[in-house]
């Protein structure tokens, strides 16, 4: 049925053709995220479009490095937002159709974290996929009018399960309060923060309009006709009509009148025009206005164009707000309210009942019961300038003093921003095929562990107490800089450390080699992070799969060693360790929650319980450090947590080796082979730099002079200046490759640790160390 309904409307409608792709989930290509940590907010419509648009301002001012997505569902409200919209977002798109599938190909595309709906857009597959993609998701300016509550509340079966799924529900008011409430909305999630309408109601500039020396101005906006596409019923009611009786009779009062008329539809202006022609009224059409063209008065003036009444309302004595003595709900009252000017409405007012209320119980608003009372209510506001002024002002002053709103939702937002984790959308059918490989892991990594342990058992002490840094998830976290910073920090401090590390990619038979500080030896007999630690030049090295035979090899060449410590080490079990130091990646702190290959974790999160303490990289936002923290004390309340800064050092270039503390370009081209390519691409970017085109490849990636001339080649293409890549992906470089590469040239980025409250870190240390030399 749906496909009928989508078909049928790219059929015979031509302007749902454009971009109709997006509807099924297919975004442009430079919509893609590489990383994490987007916003995407939707807005059904022109009104919600305009409602956004405050709120996307203030969190763009705190946070403008963040991009910024907005999804329309109509063809208006997608055109309200490029007119109003483009300058302040990365992207407008469609919305997807609430099918699975779509839904995550738009957060496959986007990574963001934080999804936000306004008003009352219920869609279960789009609210479960974004939850179950580790993304938060806000529901803001909620609503449920009284006209649709009776259908909720029919369906409370139906709602109340995927109004559990928001992290955070913001509504209007407390009758919006009270029914989310009874929708089982938990109560820490719901709030009444105020109503965004208002703050999108600043005044605009007044229009440079001709008014054609009229001394009364009566603005009717957007007014319907009998039947009109989107009234409730069906009715007879016009107040075009209505509203050019009315006029003909204030004219025998007024007869310097202007009525400003404001269709609602523009497919309507046509009608309209043809109504005034035949009421014998004098009119003129807006777009065919010109600068001296005249208009006897009393005259109409018909606004068939879009986008100049809001600025026209400021000139207005008075404002008649249609789509309210038909039942057609009414219309948005705030902007002329905000122009200071009197406002008069219908009985049909549902669709902006919390509104209309607001104004009532502040005295700001002028409602009529039928269409019999629309002229005895603006002549006497046109008789009475005081009363008119008197009221425009209570409106105007209650405008004012509901808005701040975004400022004040802007900051619920961003805590709860800061708390996702982003985790890759998955279908059934890859769910099916990988958690059998995830349990497998699982399996053959606890079966690893008891032997490992067992033969550990039988194993003498070490001399030495060993200090064990490693990590929970696979890929980048940071490990080895950490190691070196340690080593060197204990250095620092009197003690003699010495490093052991597996040497993962090393080509030589030995099954052990412990090498001095700053010795010179090819990668290819130590593998490529061993590299790093001996051009540190900071300690010994011990190399080896067996780390405690290879330890105690480096223990007799270097008697002086009084502490080891053990690279990537949270999972050798066959080592005997005093402090399990578990580096945590800010960006995925928790892996996705899933095992290899669903996710990134070695090892169930339940093994952060036997952590000494945690040490937290990339994690600069408070927010995030503290959401990070209270995890992680959800499965080890023993272990303290700390938070580096990996900060970049200096750049180097790979042929002559001279240090460079900015790039002479900002166009790169960046690749590495690591686990987690996204923390290079991000503090690439971080630098201010623009990554044209990247390429990862597989973790300790050993490079042919045919692939560097490829990934030259392409970075050539894309409009790249140079190259740039790790420090450990340069070790595996080959010698020569000036010519592969020309006339580019490749930088590799130097980083160092800074580790906040490092003398509390090392207190901690000591004082488990201290205990085991007792």
């Amino acid at each position: 049925m749906i496909f009928c309904y989508y078909f049928g409307r790219v059929l015979f409608r031509p302007a749902y053709r454009a971009h109709f792709l997006e509807r099924l989930g297919f975004l442009p290509q430079s919509f893609s995220r590489t990383k994490p940590g987007a916003i995407w907010l939707h807005a059904v419509s022109v009104g919600e479009v305009a409602s956004a648009l405050p709120l996307i301002r203030t969190l763009r001012a705190q946070q403008p490095g963040i991009p910024f997505y907005v999804s329309t569902a109509t063809i208006a409200g997608r055109k309200a937002a490029v007119r109003q919209a483009a300058e302040l977002v990365d992207g407008i798109f469609y919305a997807p159709v609430d099918f699975a599938s779509c839904v995550r190909r738009v957060l496959r595309t986007l990574r963001p974290a934080l999804v936000i709906v306004l008003e009352t857009e219920i869609w279960p597959n789009l609210y479960s996929e974004i939850t179950r993609s580790g993304v938060r998701l806000a529901i803001v300016n909620g609503r449920i009018s009284d006209r649709t509550w009776p259908q909720y509340h029919s369906f409370r079966w139906f709602f109340a399960p995927i109004l559990k799924l928001p992290d955070c529900v913001i509504v209007q008011s407390p009758t919006d309060f009270d029914r989310y409430s009874q929708l089982d909305v938990p109560a820490q999630r719901l709030s009444i923060l105020g109503n965004l309408k208002y703050e999108a109601a600043s005044a605009p500039s007044p229009s440079a309009l001709p008014t054609f020396g009229a001394e009364q101005i009566w603005i009717a906006a957007s007014t319907t006709g009998p039947n009109e596409r989107g009234s409730i019923t069906r009715h007879s009611v016009d107040e075009d009509r209505i509203v050019i009786d009315t006029f003909r009779k204030l004219a025998l009062d007024f007869p310097k009148l202007l009525l400003i008329l404001a269709p609602r539809q523009p497919a309507r202006f046509p009608e309209v025009a043809r109504k005034l022609a035949a009421s014998g009224v004098p009119f003129l059409r807006r777009t065919e206005l010109k600068k001296e063209s005249p208009l006897a008065l009393p005259g109409i003036l018909l606004l068939d164009s879009i986008g100049e009444l809001a600025g026209l309302y400021s000139l207005a004595n008075v404002v008649f707000v249609g789509g309210s003595l038909a039942p057609r709900g009414g219309h948005n009252v705030i902007e002329a309210g905000a122009a200071g000017v009197p406002v008069v409405v219908g009985p049909h007012m549902h669709n902006f009942e919390v509104i209309t209320r607001d104004f009532l119980e502040h005295n700001a608003l002028l409602q009529i019961q039928g269409e019999q009372d629309l002229f005895p209510a603006v002549r006497d506001l046109l008789t009475n300038p005081r009363r008119a002024a008197d009221l425009g002002k209570r409106a105007q002053q209650f405008v004012r003093s509901q808005q701040g709103v975004s400022q004040t939702i802007a900051e619920r937002l961003w805590p709860i921003y800061h708390t996702a984790c982003w985790r890759k959308p998955r279908g059934f059918i890859a769910r099916s095929l990988l958690t059998p490989l995830a349990l497998l892991w699982k399996w053959g990594g606890n079966f690893k562990r008891s032997g490992s342990e067992r033969r550990a058992a039988g194993l003498l002490p070490l001399p030495a107490p060993v200090i064990s840094v490693g990590g929970i998830t696979v890929g980048g976290s940071g490990k080895t800089p950490f190691t070196n910073y340690l080593a060197a920090v204990l250095k620092a401090h009197g003690q003699s450390p010495a490093i052991l590390t597996r040497g993962y990619g090393r080509r030589f038979p030995a099954d052990s080699i412990v090498l001095p500080p700053g010795a010179k030896v090819s990668p290819l007999m130590t593998g490529d992070e061993a590299q790093i630690f001996l051009r540190a030049g900071i300690v010994p090295l011990g190399i080896g799969a067996k780390r405690y035979e290879t330890a105690q090899i480096l223990l007799r060449q270097f008697p002086a060693t009084d502490v080891l410590l053990l690279d990537d080490g949270f999972q050798h079990a066959r080592l005997d360790r005093d402090f399990d130091v578990v580096i945590i990646d800010g960006l995925d702190p928790f892996g996705r929650e899933d095992l290899v290959p669903l996710g990134r974790l070695r090892e169930p999160l339940s093994a952060l319980r036997r952590a000494g303490a945690f040490i937290v990289t990339r994690a600069e936002n408070d927010l995030r450090f503290d959401f990070i923290q209270k995890r992680l004390r959800d499965y080890n309340p023993s272990a303290p947590a700390f938070r580096t800064r990996l900060v970049s050092r200096a750049w180097r270039d790979y042929c002559t080796g001279e240090s460079l503390p900015s790039l002479p370009g900002k166009r790169v081209a960046a690749f590495c082979g690591l686990g987690n390519p996204q923390n290079f691409w991000s503090t690439v970017e971080s630098l201010g730099l623009e990554i044209v085109f990247r390429w990862s490849f597989e973790d300790h990636h050993n490079y042919k002079p045919i692939e560097l001339a490829s990934i030259a080649q392409q970075a050539k293409e894309n409009g790249a200046e140079i190259l740039v890549t790790t420090e450990k992906d340069r070790i595996n470089c080959p010698s020569h490759l000036e010519s592969a590469i020309a006339p580019l040239n490749l930088y590799w980025l130097e980083i160092e640790f800074e580790l906040e409250n490092e003398e509390l870190f090392l207190e901690t240390l000591n004082r488990k160390l201290s205990a085991r030399r007792v």
